[in-house]
């Protein structure tokens, strides 16, 4: 499994905490501490001093403790980069952030924009298409 950037993990827990008052913020938030829960279970790293439950969202010291551990620990344990990873993947919708990979070798970006008085009535926005396209 391809691994979550440290930057998509920072951006997603931070997210989390700052939607923790939502049904899908909260959903995350706890999905999160279940993983952390498991690091700390495992004694892995510096997770094993974390207790998750303690860990308010609404405090950014606390918050931000919790990314560092988390970041720093998956370096080392495979199974909490892993679940991590299934983390971030599963709630990225729900929490507005895109996922990037740490040993993506391709981190072009593309945007497609349409804009002011353009008048279109077909167009294909996109990347890397391939195929036949055909307007009728």
């Amino acid at each position: 499994m391809d691994i979550v950037s440290a930057g998509t993990i920072t951006e997603a827990i931070t997210a989390a905490a700052g939607a923790a008052g939502t049904a899908a913020g909260r959903q995350a938030w706890e999905a999160l501490l279940t993983v952390a829960r498991r690091a700390r279970r495992r004694g892995a790293g510096e997770s094993a001093e974390i207790e998750p439950a303690s860990v308010d969202p609404g405090s950014e010291p606390q918050v931000r403790e919790l990314i560092a551990t988390l970041v720093e620990d998956r370096e080392d344990d495979p199974t909490l980069a892993d679940d991590l990873t299934a983390w971030a993947r599963r709630h990225a919708a729900a929490l507005n952030v895109t996922v990037t990979y740490d040993n993506s070798t391709d981190n072009s970006t593309v945007t497609n924009v349409i804009k002011d008085n353009a008048r279109v009535t077909k167009v294909i926005q996109g990347r890397d298409i391939s195929g036949t396209f055909n307007f009728n």
